[in-house]
């Protein structure tokens, strides 16, 4: 899914970001114990996050598996945008002591702009 807007226009164009929504799946070892909670991962994921980073919004489902979530993520085109919320969960999974183990399984466009 991609929203479009321009600061203060709402219109299209060459210098347009837009919103893009981006899925993404984490995979926990498998002796790790329970599932981490949802906030947990969310704090997690924040604190990976960088100013102008484009990262919009969050959302994550926590499993015995790991976690599967989506990224609203203001960029300039797909590509981008895959590769700000790539970036982001690598931080976390490299940076965060709740996460020691984890690794980043599956990241891709959602929605509509599935291929």
């Amino acid at each position: 899914m991609c929203l479009a807007f321009r600061a203060g226009s709402g219109a299209c164009g060459p210098h347009s970001r837009r919103v893009h929504l981006v899925e993404f799946t984490l995979s926990r070892p498998p002796a790790s114990g329970q599932a981490l909670p949802e906030q947990t991962l969310l704090d997690v994921l924040w604190s990976a996050s960088r100013p102008g980073g484009g990262i919009e919004h969050i959302r994550v489902h926590p499993s015995r598996a790991g976690a599967r979530g989506v990224v609203f993520c203001l960029a300039a085109d797909g590509r981008q945008a895959l590769l700000r919320v790539r970036s982001l969960c690598e931080r976390a999974v490299n940076q965060a002591p709740a996460l020691h183990g984890w690794r980043l399984t599956a990241v891709g466009p959602a929605g509509p702009d599935r291929a």
